[in-house]
């Protein structure tokens, strides 16, 4: 139950920035309970044994309901990245097995493909989702693997013509569909672990990139990451923590459709402006919500932030930027919204779904924070950190300065 508190205390408004860099790594033989396993959890099982410490929702390290000796040798093997399974909660909170180690991987979930990127597992993923295949400048070394159908509900032949030893789907999302895959591949081939790790929500992001650090034998690598994400992110929350409510700009996020839809209460999108210093006009509802544009009005944005799919990002050339362009003129010149403050203002900013949404959402939290509060982010340079994650991080050979249109207004302008 304390894992669970902790996951629910994220949803929270004031509190999500916080979570999104301090969290319960969720496996067991985290005795402890803090965010890693090392020999303090050692330590811990031993006070347990005594009597000295009390048992925790974590501290069974080789899940077989007794608390002994056999937990301590499971968490040094962990230690040591020499145990033969690891036991751990998913996104959803769910118990998964994994045999390992693993040598052969199948990321239906794209995000958790560039997860498995970022910590330098890229040599093990033996099969990719159509959507990221037909990503071909983001995934240019991937395009020789084998295609496993749809990363909504995969091709079951497909994946087991790949002998994965793992699958990682969507943990919080299309559970149905996660349920089904996991039960079908179980049962045609009971050695496959499949897990749910999304990893592209603010709230459990850093978790699910450790997660797969440990399951993968990159802990290390993970960390790295971890710790240069921790960074940019305190960086924005630290000049934000003091900041008065009325001081944060009225925020409206668009572009799901043609239609007025935005992010409610725990979406994304909302997560994402709150983290940016920004109050979702749209807090009220929750998930994703069609509004009547006369609410719209009435709540009168300071910001609208208008994301495109299937337009720009990494495929554009640097000074492509006519179908943004085209966008913002549409919102600007709309009627119904005239005496909007963000349309008065022009603080109408379009947003490629590349940062958007995904794995690279951060980014999308470093560009608005530099938007929404201009004067406090002065030496804030959203391009640089985008260069360095994709070198660093994603070891593409991608120039921001020469390729790719992610905003518009640009930088600067």
């Amino acid at each position: 139950m304390a894992l669970i508190l902790v996951m629910m205390s994220c949803m929270t408004q004031a509190a999500l920035t916080e979570c999104a860099a301090e969290y319960t790594l969720g496996i067991f033989g985290n005795a402890n309970m803090d965010d890693t396993i090392d020999e303090k959890d050692i330590a811990y099982i031993e006070g347990i044994i005594k009597g000295t410490n009390a048992s925790t929702n974590l501290s069974d390290a080789n899940y077989d309901g007794v608390i002994d000796a056999l937990d301590l040798e499971q968490i040094k093997r962990i230690i040591s990245g020499d145990e033969t399974r690891l036991v751990l909660l998913d996104s959803a909170g769910k118990v998964v097995k994994i045999k390992t180690p693993v040598e052969r991987i199948i990321p239906v979930n794209r995000n958790a493909a560039e997860a498995l990127r970022t910590i330098k597992t890229s040599d093990k993923i033996v099969g990719f989702s159509d959507s990221a295949l037909n990503d071909k400048t983001y995934f240019p070394e991937f395009q020789e693997s084998a295609s496993v159908g749809s990363g909504k509900m995969p091709d079951f032949e497909k994946i087991l013509k790949q002998n994965p030893d793992l699958v990682v789907y969507y943990g919080t999302q299309w559970t149905t569909d996660y349920e089904t895959i996991n039960e079908t591949l179980k049962k045609a081939n009971p050695d496959i672990s499949v897990i749910g790790l999304d990893c592209f929500k603010p709230e459990t992001y850093v978790e699910d990139m450790m997660k797969l650090g440990y399951i993968v034998g990159r802990v290390k690598e993970a960390e790295e990451f971890t710790d240069w994400y921790t960074d940019k992110i305190d960086e924005i929350k630290n000049v934000l923590k003091d900041m008065p409510e009325e001081a944060k700009p009225r925020v409206y996020e668009g572009g799901r459709s043609d239609f007025y839809q935005t992010g409610g209460y725990g979406s994304s999108s909302h997560n994402v402006i709150v983290m940016a210093g920004g109050k979702n006009i749209f807090a009220d509802t929750a998930g994703d919500v069609t509004v009547d544009p006369e609410a719209l009005v009435e709540r009168d944005p300071q910001f609208i932030i208008w994301k495109i799919s299937n337009i720009g990002g990494y495929s554009l050339g640097k000074d492509n930027t006519t179908k943004f362009k085209e966008k913002q003129k549409e919102i600007l010149d709309r009627s119904e919204l005239a005496n909007v403050s963000a349309i008065k203002s022009g603080n109408v900013y379009i947003q490629s779904a590349d940062i958007f949404f995904g794995g690279r959402y951060f980014l999308s939290i470093i560009y608005m924070a530099k938007w929404f509060h201009p004067d406090l982010f002065k030496d804030l340079d959203p391009q640089a950190i985008h260069q360095e994650y994709l070198n660093r991080f994603q070891n593409l050979d991608y120039n921001l300065d020469k390729n790719g249109v992610f905003v518009y207004p640009l930088q600067g302008e």
